[in-house]
């Protein structure tokens, strides 16, 4: 593939708009909805067992990624294919934002370590059996098995084995945790850190539009509706939406499927810009 000359690439402040625009729109609608309608914040202690469902969709979306940017993670060692497919989907889902924004509305930050550790370890694991499903398994119904059997293996062995591989550092990190200081409507001292550090999210859902290669088809002929749909499972904001919704409120759920939704459809089409900007087929989509 012929790489575009270095004078058609989109400078850095041009990529720093887009990435800051769409962070302002996106995260602006469950800013507005929480602050402003007073929509309250989603409380997912009565889904029950349809908690499951969430776990089960972050593995279908983290194979579904690795099989989408396997074509572009080939040309690295297995070891960095797992370490950059880990980085990518732990980014995707903010877990350095959550750990630091714990610390911005508690005033206490050694309180979130622990847990960001342990998600961190995790999503490594698994992220190195996700490359190796969809590099030896090339049918797609036994992919989706391999998530299943993934989900299972990550929620009733791997979570209790890394809990008493990290309960030093959980029990320490535990001893740091205590209720929020700061609550709605939020000031500029956790609003503003909010807005900078959803920046993680954004950057790497963009940097996966980037790298993966979707096969063309007549009912999606950009691959808005699969990019679209593979950020919303990654994220889990389908099964927060339409399982979780009906049980504790469509409304609450739908700031972060709203924004997920918009967020997602913004960075693709901000992809597509660049690559008719840059003259690019279609299928080039890859080196965006």
């Amino acid at each position: 593939m012929t790489k575009p000359p270095r004078s058609a690439r989109p400078s850095p402040t041009v990529l720093a708009v887009a990435i800051a625009a769409i962070v302002v729109v996106s995260l602006s609608i469950h800013v507005i909805m929480l602050q402003v309608l007073w929509v309250p914040y989603p409380d997912a202690s009565g889904v029950g067992r349809l908690g499951l469902l969430y776990p089960l969709a972050q593995s279908l979306g983290l194979v579904a990624l690795a099989a989408c940017a396997l074509p572009w993670l080939q040309r690295f060692h297995p070891v960095v294919r797992g370490l950059i497919l880990a980085a990518l989907f732990s980014a995707m889902n903010g877990i350095v934002r959550n750990a630091l924004m714990a610390g911005f509305a508690t005033t206490e930050f050694r309180g979130s370590i622990g847990g960001f550790v342990h998600q961190a370890l995790a999503n490594v694991i698994l992220a190195f059996i996700a490359i190796a499903v969809v590099s030896f398994l090339r049918n797609n119904g036994i992919r989706i098995a391999a998530a299943v059997l993934m989900t299972a293996l990550g929620t009733f062995y791997l979570n209790p084995v890394l809990g008493s591989l990290l309960a030093p550092l959980m029990a320490w990190s535990g001893q740091h945790t205590h209720a929020d200081v700061y609550k709605v409507p939020y000031g500029a001292n956790v609003l503003v850190p909010s807005y900078l550090l959803f920046a993680e999210t954004v950057i790497a859902c963009l940097a996966a539009r980037c790298i993966i290669h979707l096969r063309d088809v007549s009912w999606d002929s950009t691959g808005i509706i699969r990019y679209v749909g593979l950020v919303l499972l990654v994220r889990g904001t389908w099964v927060m939406m339409f399982a979780w919704g009906p049980i504790i409120g469509m409304m609450s759920v739908s700031q972060f499927f709203l924004q997920d939704l918009v967020m997602a459809s913004l960075i693709h089409l901000a992809c597509q810009h660049l690559i008719a900007a840059r003259g690019e087929r279609p299928d080039d989509q890859a080196d965006c």
